[in-house]
């Protein structure tokens, strides 16, 4: 359990880190490229606004460039009339670029709605500019980028890096000191337990020593209500304390191996086991049980799930009303409900019916006897066999459904 615990304080400390840390190496990279990209298309915006002749030094600022960006950028500028014909070009500002090349530039950036933008050939990056110049054509001028993206891109591939090297330090020193943060909590539980298995066994004398007493008054002065219903108290509490030791261990067992268990067999066997009990109190009790539906779990647990489900819907069960029980086969898994009328279980609070010690009832009086353990033991069996329950109102009727 306590492994568990500290497994999943881990878990959840190292999903935060990631999406902190993603949000954050997101955040960064989404800044660092569209600063790139600003550059990108001021250093376009400067190249074709200014001729060859005309580049000077007035406008650096207004744009953003330096004075160097005029002999160190490579670019083409194409004329193309109103049908996207091209009229002439100037390829003279870079060296790697063919006649046939240029075509295809061409033919790319008058095929896009975009006046500018970004592309990719031949594994290169550029960006274009199309504007409206005399004449009555377009003047499209297409820069050479890769240089200028390079480190946006190299950026992107360290903060990658970066972060999964984080992560890994971070589970890592978490694994570390894991153990220490859990500590106080393993210690708290650990107390709780040590409480309960101290207490069962100091109750046990005194109820032992009050039972015999009474048993012993019984025998002198005869039975009365007031023997009968010390019996009945000294029982019910030792009730309460077999089921809270029983709880107990259960939370206990790290080592528990799961088999395959004929799961529609022990729900035949305790069905059958609670009709008796259902028709003395005047409910019905109706099964839908699939044959050979298995699962892996632990025989006792299995029988001890259905036994505590069956019995809370015939307690709860309102007077003439209906119990069933369905167990079918849904793909690779067993789905189990178990349902009871229950007219007046509209706006309970159905999230908290696995908590320990809770009852709908809260008067707590004893007519339907019961200490909101049975649930609690129930939800710590289904989670010890990998499964999940819960519980849903549907008018008139309560569904506990179990999924294994």
């Amino acid at each position: 359990m306590f492994r568990k615990l500290r497994i999943k304080f881990i878990a959840i400390a190292t999903l935060s880190m990631i999406i902190v840390l993603s949000m954050v190496l997101f955040l960064v990279n989404l800044i660092t490229y569209r600063n790139a990209l600003e550059g990108v298309f001021d250093t376009v915006d400067f190249i074709s606004s200014h001729s060859d002749s005309d580049m000077t030094g007035k406008d650096f600022k207004q744009f953003r460039v330096s004075p160097e960006t005029q002999f160190e950028t490579r670019y083409i500028t194409v004329i193309v009339d109103e049908s996207n014909t091209m009229v002439t070009f100037n390829k003279e500002h870079i060296a790697a670029i063919e006649d046939s090349e240029v075509e295809s530039f061409v033919s790319y950036v008058t095929g896009t709605r975009s006046r500018r933008g970004i592309f990719i050939y031949d594994g290169l990056t550029y960006a274009y500019l199309r504007v409206k110049d005399e004449g009555n054509v377009d003047k499209i001028t297409i820069m050479d980028c890769t240089r200028n993206l390079y480190l946006a891109h190299s950026f992107r591939i360290i903060s990658l890096y970066i972060g999964v090297i984080t992560i890994l330090l971070f589970v890592l020193i978490m694994s570390i000191f894991a153990r220490k943060a859990v500590q106080p909590m393993v210690n708290n539980i650990e107390a709780q337990k040590q409480f309960i298995t101290n207490a069962s066994h100091e109750l046990k004398t005194p109820l032992a020593v009050i039972s015999a007493n009474t048993e012993v008054m019984e025998m002198m002065n005869g039975k009365s209500e007031w023997t009968e219903s010390t019996i009945n108290q000294v029982n019910r509490m030792s009730e309460l304390i077999s089921q809270l030791v029983v709880l107990s261990k259960l939370e206990e067992r790290e080592d528990l191996v799961l088999v395959d268990v004929d799961f529609s067999g022990e729900a035949d066997k305790v069905v059958s086991s609670f009709k008796t009990v259902a028709e003395t109190q005047g409910k019905r009790l109706e099964a839908d049980i699939a044959e050979n539906v298995n699962v892996k779990a632990d025989e006792k647990g299995i029988h001890e799930l259905l036994n505590i489900l069956v019995d809370n819907a015939v307690k709860y069960c309102d007077e003439e009303g209906l119990v069933k029980v369905t167990l079918h086969q849904k793909g690779k898994t067993a789905v189990l409900t178990v349902s009871n009328d229950y007219i007046e279980g509209e706006g309970e609070d159905y999230r908290r019916f696995f908590d320990r010690f809770y009852r709908a009832d809260e008067s707590h009086n004893n007519e339907k006897k019961g200490f909101g353990i049975g649930l609690s033991m129930a939800d710590s069996l289904v989670r010890m066999f990998g499964g999940r329950i819960n519980v849903t109102y549907k008018k008139p009727q309560i569904i506990f459904t179990v999924i294994i």
